[in-house]
C-alpha cells in the first residue's frame, strides 16, 4: 500500500516518543492501517507519538478522522499525537478544516519532539 506508514521507529529523547513515517496517500485503502498502528503503541504503553507526513501527498477524510478519533484515547491515557513536517497542500486542508484546534503540527521532527517537553495539549 503506498499510502501506509512504511516504518515506526522509537526516538529516545526526553522518554519514550514514537516516530511514524507515513509515505503516499492517507485515504478509506490505507487510514485503517494508521488506526491499527497507534492501537498498537498505545497497548506497549506509548502515548506520545509523533507522525512525520514528509512523504505524504494527500489525506483524505478518511485519514484526518483517524487522527480525530484517536486523539481522545491517547491524551485519556497523558499523551499526545502530534504531525510534523506536512508539505504544502497537506497542511493547506489541515488549516481549511481547521484541524489546529485539536492537532499541533510542527514544521520539523525536532520541534515536535521538543513540544513534548514544553506544551500541554489542546482540549479534546
Amino acid at each position: 500500500m503506498e499510502g501506509a506508514p512504511v516504518a515506526s521507529e522509537l526516538a529516545q529523547m526526553r522518554g519514550k516518543i514514537a516516530v511514524v513515517r507515513v509515505r503516499g496517500y492517507l485515504d478509506h485503502n490505507t487510514a485503517d492501517v494508521l488506526d491499527e498502528l497507534i492501537d498498537a503503541h498505545l497497548e506497549t504503553g506509548c502515548y506520545a507519538i509523533i507522525f512525520d507526513l514528509g512523504g505524504v501527498k494527500y489525506i483524505g477524510s478518511r485519514g484526518w478522522s483517524v487522527f480525530l478519533r484517536k486523539i481522545k484515547q491517547v491524551r485519556d491515557r497523558g499523551g499526545d499525537l502530534k504531525l510534523a513536517c506536512m508539505n504544502e497542500d497537506v497542511y493547506e486542508v489541515f488549516k481549511v478544516l481547521e484541524f489546529f484546534w485539536f492537532l499541533r503540527s510542527y514544521d520539523t521532527l525536532e520541534e515536535a519532539v521538543l513540544a513534548f517537553e514544553y506544551d500541554t495539549p489542546p482540549m479534546p
